[in-house]
C-alpha cells in the first residue's frame, strides 16, 4: 500500500474523499467536522450583514450541526441579502479551502480556517458548544501548524474541505426539500420569502442552482483525474 501511494497524489485525494463521505455520517466525529460548514454558513450571514452596514448580534453553533446568526439590517432588501448568503458562501468557502489544499497551499487553508474560527470566537460566538468547538478545532489546527508535517496538514485540510463541501450539498438538498414541503420551517428560505414576497419554493430552486454550480465548478476544476495506467502498472509490479 505504501508503494502504491508514493508519488500518487490523485489516489491520496480519492482516499480522502472516500474517508470524508464516511466521516460525514458518523455519530460524533461526523457532527464535529460538519460543524466547519455550519461555521462557514453563519459566517456568510455575518459577513454580508457587516458589508451591508448591518449588525451581527450573535452566532450560535449547536452540537447537531445547526446554527443561528442573529443580525440586524437597515432594510428588508439588506435582510434578504443576509438570509440568501449562507448556503452559497459556505459552498464557495469550502471550495476555496479545497483549492488551497490541492494546489500545495495547505497552510493557507489552515490560515483561512483559523481566521474564520478566531474572528467568530472573538466577536460573535458565545454559546457553550460553539466556544468549545472553536477552541478545540483551533487547537488541532495550531498543533498541525506547529508540527509542520505537510502530509498531515494536507490530509486534514483536504478531508475538512471535502466534508464541508459535501455538507453544503446535503444541507442544500435538505433546505430544497423544506422549501416545497414545509416552507414556513425552511429557515433562510422562509426569511427570503418574507422579505421578497416570492414563495420559498422559488428560492429553494435558486439556492439549489447556485450551490450546484459552485460545487460542479469545483469538481471539474479541482478533482484530479486518476492516472489509471500508473495505478495498473503499480499493481502489476506488486503482483
Amino acid at each position: 500500500m505504501k508503494g502504491l501511494l508514493e508519488g500518487n497524489p490523485d489516489l491520496l485525494f480519492y482516499i480522502s474523499l472516500t474517508f470524508s463521505v464516511i466521516v460525514i455520517r458518523l455519530p460524533f466525529i461526523g457532527r464535529y467536522f460538519r460543524s466547519v460548514n455550519t461555521l462557514l454558513h453563519e459566517s456568510g450571514h455575518a459577513l454580508v450583514a457587516i458589508l451591508s452596514s448591518g449588525e451581527v448580534l450573535r452566532i450560535e453553533l449547536s452540537s447537531d450541526t445547526s446554527g443561528v446568526a442573529v443580525t440586524r439590517s437597515k432594510s428588508g432588501f439588506k435582510a434578504f441579502l443576509v438570509s440568501a448568503s449562507g448556503y452559497p458562501f459556505a459552498a464557495a468557502a469550502s471550495l476555496l479551502l479545497l483549492a488551497f489544499a490541492v494546489s500545495g497551499m495547505e497552510k493557507w487553508a489552515l490560515f483561512v480556517l483559523m481566521t474564520f474560527s478566531l474572528l467568530n470566537l472573538a466577536f460573535f460566538v458565545r454559546n457553550a458548544y460553539g466556544v468549545i468547538w472553536i477552541v478545540t478545532f483551533s487547537s488541532i489546527m495550531l498543533l498541525l501548524y506547529w508540527l509542520e508535517n505537510l502530509t498531515a496538514i494536507y490530509l486534514f485540510t483536504i478531508t475538512t474541505s471535502l466534508v464541508s463541501l459535501a455538507e453544503s450539498v446535503f444541507s442544500t438538498l435538505q433546505i430544497f426539500y423544506l422549501g416545497f414541503a414545509s416552507p414556513k420551517k425552511a429557515g433562510d428560505l422562509s426569511n427570503m420569502a418574507k422579505f421578497s414576497g416570492i414563495p420559498a419554493w422559488f428560492w429553494a430552486l435558486t439556492i439549489l442552482v447556485v450551490v450546484g454550480a459552485i460545487v460542479y465548478s469545483g469538481i471539474i476544476r479541482y478533482f484530479p483525474i486518476p492516472d489509471l495506467s500508473r495505478l495498473t502498472s503499480r499493481i502489476e509490479f506488486v503482483n
